[in-house]
């Protein structure tokens, strides 16, 4: 793989490459301009370069490049990566500078952000009839945002997501199952644009509970992978910063106990976001837990019932490759309930289903 050098050193850029290129057997090589650079502790090795504003830069360059063998250099700064190209341009500094300038990278980052956002809110229009008045600003907001994070639901489930927020009623919004909240922020900012209601997100972060039976032995062992403790606090590092006052809180326990705290109980306070009080009223309910049939048919008996009239159920992974019972309990409320549904659809793999009545029970 040769040996990079990476200069300047001291932006997240830098460490990011750096990693990448260790996992690939990539040597890396750190430099700055600083007699002191904190972030050289990071780098295997280090050595100092001059800005490149000063004359003597590119000799200094090439002799560190002659000294370690060196083969190409990252540069993640804008006015280090423009010199650099103008000496390699030139033939007085003789190696390849790879990477894009970080400037026309972001700009083309951001093209390719509005681009998708343009294509998210033309179909989310669909879906909610051209009566969502979300702007394509707002719509990459929320995809930055949301995908900026580990998590599984992807941009066209939350498009849907966006889009069921132009008719829904005013009431508490619930998530069966969390994980590191990419969609429980998305039901966040959805909540407080349109000024629904308050936000419970419920999951155990125990991976007890998320071993699910039904699906192959290979699926069931990844939950020895992570600490649980990762998925919680990274759900406490996306919330935090866009969570309500007063309207966004979370229950770390099992559906079934969460249920008897929210159905019991006006007020649910932690220490991250205070108190919350909640109306037992939904209107939206996003049921992503344990996908086992047993698991997913426990989730809708308890929580299904209050959804209210012009509600909406989420119900993930409809269709799954590991295993049938999101489908199964999805099916039988189609059937059992096809009286009170005006609205089902099937989007990012999750089922969408709109009540216009009440579950009578």
């Amino acid at each position: 793989m040769g040996k990079t050098l990476i200069f300047p050193c001291g932006v997240p850029a830098a460490r990011r490459y750096a990693e990448a290129a260790r996992q690939r057997g990539e040597t890396v090589i750190a430099a700055s301009s600083l007699a002191y650079d904190e972030s050289a502790a990071q780098f295997e090795k280090w050595v100092f370069l001059p800005s490149v504003y000063e004359k003597d830069f590119a000799a200094r360059l090439n002799a560190v490049v002659r000294e370690h063998d060196i083969d190409r250099i990252f540069a993640p700064v804008s006015a280090a990566h423009w010199g650099i190209g103008k000496l390699v341009a030139e033939g007085i500094v003789g190696i390849e500078l790879i990477g894009e300038m970080p400037v026309r990278q972001h700009a083309r980052e951001h093209a390719a952000l509005m681009e998708q956002a343009g294509e998210r809110l033309a179909a989310l229009q669909t879906i909610a009839e051209s009566r969502s008045d979300l702007s394509v600003i707002e719509v990459a907001a929320v995809l930055q945002k949301a995908m900026a994070f580990f998590g599984e639901s992807d941009e066209t489930k939350i498009a849907a997501m966006l889009a069921i927020f132009a008719d829904v009623p005013h009431g508490d919004i619930v998530e069966i199952g969390v994980l590191t909240g990419r969609s429980a922020s998305v039901l966040e900012m959805m909540a407080r644009r349109h000024s629904i209601g308050p936000v419970l997100a419920v999951d155990p972060w125990a991976y007890a509970n998320s071993v699910q039976k039904e699906s192959p032995s290979e699926l069931q062992a990844m939950v020895d992978v992570w600490d649980a403790s990762v998925p919680f606090e990274t759900f406490l590092i996306q919330l935090l910063p866009i969570a309500r006052a007063g309207a966004f809180n979370y229950l770390p326990m099992t559906s079934r106990a969460a249920y008897a705290v929210w159905s019991s109980q006006d007020e649910i306070t932690s220490p991250e976001f205070g108190a919350t009080r909640y109306g037992r009223d939904i209107a939206i309910l996003h049921i992503d837990g344990n996908h086992d049939y047993d698991a997913v048919k426990d989730d809708v008996d308890l929580w299904l019932p209050h959804v209210r009239a012009g509600g909406w159920l989420i119900l993930d992974d409809y269709f799954w490759l590991h295993g049938n019972g999101p489908q199964r309990v999805g099916d039988a409320i189609l059937t059992e309930r096809a009286a009170d549904i005006s609205r089902a659809f099937v989007c990012g793999r999750a089922l969408f289903l709109k009540f216009d009545t009440a579950d009578a029970n």
